[in-house]
């Protein structure tokens, strides 16, 4: 008796961690019911030899103590398989993860209570048939609490615009983009703190219930800006958040092919992105990107600001750029003079979302001078184009995410290191059809800036693989490794001994991929 309690508290050990697993999944999958089913479908090899565990149950009624030993060796193991490991984004313990995980148990308690009264011994085989189930599982339980979720979401929402509506004079900023916009974002809390008492979304808020718990926790009556990031995955994204936060401003700074997946065509995304445009009441003012195709093809408005580079039609137009690897210069005519700006920032990229915030900034009214000292002081956002120094080595931290003018970008910044320039990468995901073609041409132009790649995951990168050899790279400067950690371990052997290297690490695949 003893060794059988036992082995069921061993049992229920792996069950639960395979339930936070399963639920780890599902939060990083946006609790999107669709989006989670081709999650399972994509991952079903691997959710099948976690649930392997779940076998030895079967044995459990034959009361032999060496097969129970074993059946509890084999627990613990899968236990271990199941903990949670090192994740870039961990598992958040939210009062919604607690209410699936409570709801999930419930279920399954009372399923085996029942099998136990109908079928006696036989309830072993419901154990078993629920954990193999546990992925689908997780979706009853959303679907169960479903009206609880959406009451309190309701309640919050209600919250967060009451307190919006006690603030009359705020001034609210929206910023979308498919890529840049944590980046402007960032660059307009800094530049725009000079003047104001500026508030920005945290980290990756930009969903709707990111933005209402933004408002809840971090908005105080003394912020006179909110700068509210605002990320989408369909139509209608972008105007929901809009239509809680009322933007008197907006700004876009980029439409490319990110997300293609979810949206499907390019047009869904420019239409998307300009939901936040056409939120924008007659006094604001909407900010764009002219030296992007997409934006600059959109039909102009009254109250449209374009901002650019090397393009005098632009009111404001940054010309005589300047990128090292010590960063970036460029000028500016302002106040009818023109006016040299100076960044530690690296790559020619970042001086279009620079420009941006500057034309913001100076629409509302903060002085060039001023401008002038927090464009000095910029640092990028984590993870993009981040600096790290580890020895001999210079990591360029390009991990967040990756776009095709995003990875271009990157790889002109390690191109313009004097060095020995070693790209590590896994490739674009979320491109739709055009996947392979984008990662095909980022592969041929790879070539072009580094002496070394190192390719992580063999079936990932096989479009980027078929760019390198297109362009007959050398055979023996070219890795492909299953790991990062393998990459980082290979790159340490390149080059020369005694001779710097730069590491570009672009791209690391989510948790959920």
């Amino acid at each position: 008796m003893v060794i059988f309690i036992i082995t069921l508290i061993a049992f229920y050990i792996s069950y639960f961690l395979y339930t936070i697993y399963n639920l780890h999944m599902f939060q990083l999958n946006y609790y999107k019911i669709k989006e989670h089913i081709k999650w399972i479908k994509k991952n079903i090899g691997k959710l099948l030899f976690r649930s392997v565990s779940m076998i030895p149950i079967l044995f459990l009624a034959i009361e032999k103590t060496v097969i129970q030993i074993l059946v509890i060796s084999l627990f613990l193991l899968m236990a271990f398989i199941n903990k949670p490991k090192k994740a870039k984004k961990p598992f958040a313990y939210t009062n919604r993860m607690k209410r699936l995980l409570l709801t999930i148990n419930v279920i399954s308690i009372i399923l085996i209570a029942i099998t136990k009264i109908i079928f006696g011994y036989k309830y072993i085989i419901a154990m078993a048939i629920l954990n193999l189930l546990l992925p689908i599982e997780v979706l009853i339980a959303n679907y169960i609490n479903m009206p609880v979720n959406n009451l309190i979401t309701k309640g919050y929402i209600k919250d967060a615009k009451k307190k919006l509506e006690s603030m009359p004079n705020l001034i609210v900023i929206g910023v979308t983009g498919s890529y840049g916009k944590t980046t402007m974002k960032t660059f307009l809390g800094k530049i725009l703190s000079s003047k104001y008492n500026v508030l920005i979304t945290p980290q990756n808020f930009n969903t709707t219930l990111g933005v209402v718990r933004t408002i809840r926790e971090n908005l105080k009556a003394t912020h006179e800006v909110f700068v509210c990031e605002m990320g989408a995955t369909k139509k209608g994204d972008i105007k929901e958040i809009c239509d809680l936060v009322k933007p008197k401003y907006g700004i876009i700074t980029s439409i490319g092919e990110q997300h293609l997946e979810s949206f499907k065509s390019i047009e869904n995304i420019i239409n998307t992105k300009f939901e936040l445009a056409d939120s924008i009441p007659e006094d604001g003012l909407v900010f764009l990107n002219a030296d992007n195709e997409y934006i600059k093809q959109k039909e102009k408005k009254d109250n449209y600001i374009y901002y650019g580079t090397n393009n005098k039609e632009y009111k404001y137009n940054s010309y005589d750029i300047k990128n090292t690897s010590n960063g970036l210069s460029f000028k500016m005519i302002l106040d009818g003079e023109e006016k040299e700006f100076s960044s530690k920032l690296l790559g020619e990229h970042n001086v279009i979302n620079i420009t941006g915030a500057l034309a913001l900034a100076k629409e509302l009214g903060v002085e060039t001078e001023k401008i002038k000292s927090k464009v000095r002081l910029l640092e990028t956002a984590e993870h993009r184009l981040q600096i790290i120094k580890r020895g001999n080595n210079t990591i360029i931290d390009d991990a967040y995410n990756s776009n095709p003018a995003g990875a271009r970008a990157a790889l002109n910044v390690l191109h313009s290191f004097d060095g020995t320039r070693i790209l590590i990468t896994p490739g674009m995901i979320e491109l739709g059809e055009k996947q392979y073609k984008c990662n095909f041409e980022f592969g041929e132009y790879a070539t072009q800036k580094c002496d070394y790649i190192v390719l992580v995951g063999k079936e990932q990168t096989k479009p980027i693989k078929d760019g390198i050899e297109a362009k007959n790279f050398d055979k023996n400067k070219l890795f492909v490794v299953d790991s990062l950690d393998e990459a980082m371990a290979k790159a340490n052997e390149l080059g020369e001994y005694g001779k710097e290297k730069i590491i570009l690490l672009e791209n690391d695949l989510p948790d959920n991929y």
